[in-house]
């Protein structure tokens, strides 16, 4: 028996392994779209700010976080929350 782990048939992923790899996956799958929500972010704040925007609830979201809206249901609800934001409020 070995203790190395592949996703390429090397044997199965538990734990962290199985964890890190799907988070990786999911990063993957939604980079461009947060690309794209930091560039319409960086029309008010810094990158700072907007780290912490993108990982704090938001109402206009049900009080879900931004970085998991775009992973759960694509990019458009986090922009219309953007231009509630840019509209200077909440709902």
């Amino acid at each position: 028996m070995t203790d190395e782990k592949s996703t390429s048939g090397g044997g199965p992923l538990f734990g962290d392994d199985a964890a890190r790899l799907g988070r990786d996956i999911v990063e993957k799958s939604v980079a461009p779209d947060v690309a794209a929500v930091r560039a319409r972010l960086r029309e008010l704040w810094t990158d700072p700010v907007i780290d912490v925007w993108l990982t704090s609830t938001n109402s206009h979201l049900d009080g879900a976080r931004p970085i998991d809206a775009i992973a759960l249901n694509g990019v458009e609800t986090v922009m219309d929350a953007i231009d509630v934001e840019i509209a200077g409020g909440s709902r």
